[in-house]
């Protein structure tokens, strides 16, 4: 079995130019706010969930990047004053990561830098309709892989 030149040539581009693009948005924010990529993810998953915190499980899967190392992370988040630990009330054996005031400001702060990544190397290369069609593969895609 193989994939069609077009597919191939397809599945190619995304690879490296996703890695690619990871990278450059990582080096931007290391110089602007001296915070990785991951550590900007994991404010997002944060910021966005309800009541900003998340179990240890749901922010492992949340996350765009690798899940190794979630402990570590959850420590320089800590450490920075991003986030604390917390025991849930509801399962006391299971852990919270809340995002605290000081983390969402590092994120408010980070934000424009990110954007401004995406937009330079990302959406500048990319038409409106081309972004749609993106999205619905991508979000077809995701659907597949998130239900097994």
């Amino acid at each position: 079995m193989s994939l069609s030149r077009e597919h191939d040539a397809a599945w190619r581009g995304f690879l490296r130019s996703s890695a690619l693009l990871l990278r450059v948005l990582d080096t931007d924010l290391r110089a602007a706010h001296g915070m990785s990529h991951r550590t900007y993810d994991a404010l997002v998953q944060l910021s966005e969930a309800p009541d900003q915190r998340l179990h240890m499980k749901a922010l492992a899967d949340a996350l765009v990047h690798s899940t190794s190392g979630l402990t570590r992370l959850v420590d320089g988040l800590e450490r920075d004053g991003y986030a604390r630990r917390e025991v849930d009330p509801a399962n006391r054996r299971a852990t919270l990561v809340v995002l605290t005031p000081e983390g969402l400001a590092a994120l408010e702060n980070a934000w424009p830098t990110h954007v401004r990544g995406v937009e330079r190397h990302f959406a500048a290369h990319v038409s409106r309709d081309q972004a749609r069609v993106l999205a619905e593969v991508f979000a077809k895609i995701n659907t597949d892989l998130d239900g097994s």
